[in-house]
């Protein structure tokens, strides 16, 4: 068993200051670029958003439209 242990440990690679700040640095790049891909994301969102508010406008304004003729055609 002391064997194994003492072989297990041999393999294991040291974690020191110069390791931890490399991972550190990887990790915060990671987020900085998750960060930027999430701004693109809610940039189209809000892009998608204005086009949906201009469809419903002509929706709402081609509905009255065919309300009113409906309307002057009944009378």
């Amino acid at each position: 068993m002391e064997a194994a242990v003492a072989e297990k440990e041999a393999g294991m690679t040291e974690w020191n200051d110069g390791r931890l700040d490399d991972l550190s640095a990887r990790v915060d790049s990671g987020f900085t670029r998750m960060d930027r891909q999430f701004e693109q994301v809610h940039e189209d969102i809000r892009a998608l958003h204005g086009r949906f508010d201009a469809l419903q406008r002509t929706l709402v304004a081609g509905m009255l439209a065919a309300l009113i003729g409906f309307i002057s055609t009944q009378i």
